[in-house]
């Protein structure tokens, strides 16, 4: 999920072409979270989340002041409430995507957490009265079918109560993540990256509180580092970066790249194959987020000017 709002029509040239290597080199790094965590030897979800968000915070928070300076705490009070929102929701995001990938199949959870922007269209109409066009409820509807063939198969198949709990927890984090978009379409013009540092620190601190004893082994404790460092921070940041350059839409379509090569990473590394239901089913769920992609990609063209049409 990108901290910044709604991104600005596409522009010609070196900075377009900046922006999409970014979002697409965000959704590399943001793919590598699944493998990173087949990988832990013997740290507990509490442990490998406190130093993830420990060092996420940490990279966050230095890319914050290096961007404001003098202004950081203006730039922290202009997020208000809103920023506070957006601090809780994704604080709950960040620990129960984690806990969702030691409980069940990495294709689960990404396919899962693909539904993020039908969620938050939902939470928007409800909360923000933002209408619902046709092709976005068309998407929804496909959306829902797809994420209850993933859950409806694993129960019907008699999965383990593991494998159940951790669809559940990418479904919280679908929840977090959305409510964190919608807070941010609050204030589109506000940058919400400080926000996030705090949702950073608010997960580290209870992280740290609920895993008491930090004792792991060097490979944990470079894999919870490498998890906050290169998975979550370099995602937002470059998201932030490629967010200013690449339309919302495109940036949507791009960062599903991930999907795909998570559940990737774990086949090669590790030998986990997803069920044929989760498979199936997010079949089914990245076919509507690429077709309503597609759709707003096509609405937006089709309303530029003559001059704006020339940059496409």
């Amino acid at each position: 999920m990108a901290s910044a709002a709604e991104a600005p029509e596409a522009e010609p040239g070196s900075r377009y072409r900046l922006g999409v290597i970014c979002v697409l080199s965000a959704a590399l790094f943001t793919s590598t979270a699944g493998i990173l965590v087949r990988l832990v030897e013997q740290a507990d979800g509490w442990q490998l989340l406190a130093y993830r968000q420990v060092s996420f915070t940490l990279v966050l928070f230095g890319s914050v002041v290096l961007l404001y300076r003098g202004g950081l705490g203006r730039a922290f009070r202009a997020c208000g409430v809103p920023g506070l929102v957006i601090a809780v929701a994704l604080a709950s995001a960040f620990c129960t995507y984690v806990f969702a990938l030691i409980a069940t199949s990495v294709a689960d959870v990404v396919f899962v957490v693909s539904a993020t922007p039908f969620v938050a269209g939902l939470l928007a109409w409800l909360v923000l009265r933002e209408p619902i066009g046709h092709r976005l409820l068309l998407a929804m509807i496909g959306a829902f079918v797809g994420l209850s063939i993933m859950v409806g198969g694993g129960v019907g198949q008699g999965a383990p109560e593991t494998h159940l709990r951790g669809q559940l927890m990418a479904l919280a984090s679908v929840v977090g993540y959305a409510i964190a978009l919608v807070a941010i379409r609050t204030r589109p013009k506000v940058d919400m990256l400080p926000a996030v540092c705090l949702a950073g620190l608010i997960s580290a601190v209870f992280a740290l509180f609920m895993a008491g004893d930090l004792r792991v082994t060097q490979q944990d404790l470079a894999i919870g580092i490498a998890l906050g460092v290169i998975q979550l921070g370099l995602q937002y940041i470059l998201l932030t970066i490629g967010a200013r350059h690449v339309r919302a839409a495109e940036v949507a379509l791009l960062t599903r790249v991930q999907a795909i090569l998570a559940p990737l990473w774990v086949w090669l590394g590790v030998g986990e194959v997803p069920a044929m239901t989760t498979l199936i089913g997010g079949a089914v769920l990245l076919l509507a987020v690429g077709l309503h992609a597609a759709w707003s990609l096509g609405a937006r063209a089709g309303a530029a000017t003559p001059r704006q049409r020339k940059t496409l």
